[in-house]
């Protein structure tokens, strides 16, 4: 990916909603059917698409956004406290399975007393996991790797998020629930306003330059 610049950040952010947000209002447009075995097929599908475009561009916004810090090859003491555990993730992983070595653990040490001044190797395709479902579990987490603030801007949307995932899956597995077209309008709105939402903290975080304690520009 390698996104170097905000502009290349910003533009990528746009063209990934873009598409997105133009198929959701695809959808909104459908649920307006008047045949009830159309609306119900539509019901159905929204909740499986709405989802899907949540989940994807949760993934793709966040894993752009650690790629463009992975960019900028800062030393590890200027990265901030989120982006240095995603640095430090595989190393703290061996070290808190090694119950005896002592080696593992030396190396946490090492990283933080003595490399601290070098520049330190981010991976964006093993920092963020959606894992088996975007509940607001996992939203939550998604939001403290990348430095969002998720009791300040989405806490209040856990349990729609939560809803969501739940009808997603028992659809997705197969059974036979419908949901009103009210609802199905309503997550599809949701999704494509929070796709804008999320894009807007990822860029504010971006401009802000909130991954880097001194907050110097790029």
């Amino acid at each position: 990916m390698s996104l170097k610049s905000q502009e290349q950040l910003i533009d990528f952010l746009a063209e990934k909603s873009q598409i997105r947000r133009r198929e959701l209002f695809t959808f909104s447009q459908l649920l307006k059917a008047k045949r009830k075995h159309e609306l119900n097929i539509i019901c159905r599908s929204s909740i499986v698409i709405a989802y899907a475009n949540w989940e994807g561009f949760v993934k793709e916004a966040a894993t752009a956004y650690v790629d463009y810090v992975a960019c900028k090859s800062l030393v590890f003491s200027r990265l901030s406290p989120n982006f240095q555990a995603i640095a430090c993730r595989a190393m703290l992983l061996d070290a808190s399975r090694a119950s005896k070595r002592i080696t593992p653990h030396l190396q946490v040490v090492t990283q933080f007393v003595s490399n601290s001044s070098k520049i330190v190797q981010i991976n964006p395709h093993s920092a963020i996991d959606t894992e088996s479902n975007l509940n607001s579990e996992v939203l939550e987490n998604i939001c403290i790797t990348v430095g969002i603030d998720y009791h300040k801007q989405w806490s209040t949307w856990g349990p729609f998020v939560d809803e969501l995932v739940k009808t997603r899956c028992a659809i997705a597995h197969g059974t036979l629930l419908t949901p009103d077209d009210k609802y199905a309008l309503e997550a599809v709105k949701f999704v494509e306003e929070a796709i804008t939402w999320f894009k807007t903290d990822i860029e504010n975080s971006a401009l802000a330059t909130n991954f880097c304690v001194d907050n110097q520009s790029f």
